[in-house]
């Protein structure tokens, strides 16, 4: 029961903390029968809840033996489905247990239950797929063999993508993949379990690479992140996506393609990716110095009517009372949860976690003490009612709002340095003209080796 609460109530936790949650192939996870759902871990308990969500199933999940560590948290996590192991660097003495958990985890495939793992074992921030570990692979094989490969087990590769994985108010981009069927494994497993299990975890692999935004390292993840900043809308605009990216905020393949790019570089070009990283961790300095946005120097998505110009700045106007009435009511609630992974410095990839769970308690408790205040205050059912009702949708505006706002300030202080400080800013822009053209002349030559490779460039790939 408590499981099935909690489902609900993280639904609409998830919904009201994430500003946009796009799912790719949901299609393709059964919706019954034993299933694996096998996903990258770049967010800690962030990353199962979505799985769990966005797929369409009720699983049961493996977590690390340490969040078992009280009675009250192994009562619950027991509760909800979550199965521990013991790792090496947790709980050295107690890995015997781990059989125990085989059996567990068989069985509950068994039963025509789905399974979350999360096969890099560890969770981090840093732009990268981990090693896969071969855990995943041995229970769905162990699974299938002792039950002469008939119990149709599938391995589902699915990859969470984060617009910004620390912050309220961001994207998340959720692609599943291909299913990994494990019964053609069958007589491979039979002649050598280890090749077998080799083979099943290269594929968990490969298709995690295909399904994520990650790169090779993290020096190249933070390449990837400024070509982000600088190039995506161009790539967007040449492939016709800029309607997407402007909508969105950020396209898969796109994104993808980079990342495929900035690897190849990574490895078959280190002198020009070098000159390319310079050039754009130079530029970005600049106009951080500056208190600009890249997005302001673009060509490449337009140029607005006055209609739109015209209809934008009513909405401004028309909305400022929204907004007030929504700072008013969530300024408090919505710093708290800021200020407090700040006072704990906590790691990175607990920050949205810890944000998301403390700000459901946050926001919890002050609108029911700011409900009870107005109906103390108006002795009236139906206006405090209407009262709550509003906090929440006013909230989500007023960040809205404040972000339109930003953008109209970024807007005006763009004109008062063309004002002020003219030959800086053409400078500036030349730079970047410059940088685009190099940016350019490179994907031309990743493209055209690419093409020669494999006939694929910066596209998508169909198989993931």
């Amino acid at each position: 029961m408590l499981y099935y609460i909690l489902k609900k109530l993280l639904f609409f936790i998830v919904y009201v903390f994430f500003r946009r949650l796009h799912v790719e192939h949901q299609d393709r996870v059964p919706v019954k029968g034993p299933v694996i759902l096998a996903a990258n871990h770049p967010n800690t308990l962030m990353d199962p809840v979505l799985v769990a969500l966005l797929s369409g199933r009720n699983p049961h999940f493996l977590g690390k033996s340490t969040l078992f560590n009280s009675p009250v948290a192994k009562w619950f996590f027991h509760a909800v489905h979550v199965i521990p192991v013991y790792r090496k660097q947790d709980a050295e003495a107690e890995m015997g247990k781990n059989a125990q958990i085989f059996e567990r985890c068989f069985e509950s495939l068994e039963a025509g239950n789905a399974l979350v793992i999360m096969p890099e074992g560890i969770s981090q921030m840093d732009g990268t797929l981990h090693e896969i570990k071969t855990g995943t692979a041995r229970i769905g094989l162990g699974a299938e063999a002792r039950n002469d490969f008939e119990l149709g087990i599938q391995i589902i590769p699915a990859g969470i993508n984060y617009s910004s994985p620390t912050e309220f108010f961001s994207d998340v981009h959720c692609r599943f993949g291909r299913p990994i069927g494990l019964r053609e494994f069958g007589e491979l497993y039979q002649n050598d379990e280890f090749e077998a299990v080799y083979q099943v975890t290269n594929q968990i692999r490969d298709a995690l690479e295909k399904l994520t935004t990650t790169v090779e390292s993290s020096e190249t993840a933070t390449v990837l992140d400024n070509l982000r900043i600088i190039y995506q809308m161009e790539l967007a605009t040449d492939q016709g996506l800029q309607e997407e990216i402007q909508e969105h905020g950020f396209d898969f393949s796109v994104t993808r393609g980079m990342a495929d790019a900035i690897n190849w570089y990574y490895v078959n070009e280190p002198e020009s990716f070098k000159i390319l990283e310079k050039q754009m961790s130079t530029y970005l300095a600049k106009i951080e110095g500056l208190e600009l946005r890249d997005d302001l120097l673009s060509t490449a998505r337009g140029q607005r009517t006055f209609a739109r110009r015209a209809l934008g700045l009513l909405g401004v106007i028309i909305g400022f009372p929204i907004y007030l009435w929504g700072i008013l009511n969530n300024f408090i609630p919505f710093r708290i949860p800021v200020n407090l992974v700040k006072l704990l410095g906590t790691s990175t990839e607990f920050l949205s976690t810890i944000k998301m769970l403390s700000g459901f308690v946050v926001f919890s408790v002050f609108y029911t003490l700011q409900g009870l205040l107005v109906w103390w205050l108006t002795d009236s059912g139906p206006l405090t009612t209407i009262y709550l009702v509003s906090l929440l949708p006013a909230g989500r505006f007023a960040l809205f709002y404040h972000d339109t706002m930003q953008r109209y300030r970024q807007h005006l202080r763009l004109y008062t340095l063309f004002i002020r400080r003219k030959t800086l800013m053409f400078n500036i822009i030349r730079e970047r003209m410059a940088l685009i053209e190099a940016l350019d002349a490179a994907k031309v030559r990743y493209m055209s080796r690419e093409e020669e490779r494999s006939g694929s460039s910066f596209k998508d790939d169909p198989k993931a």
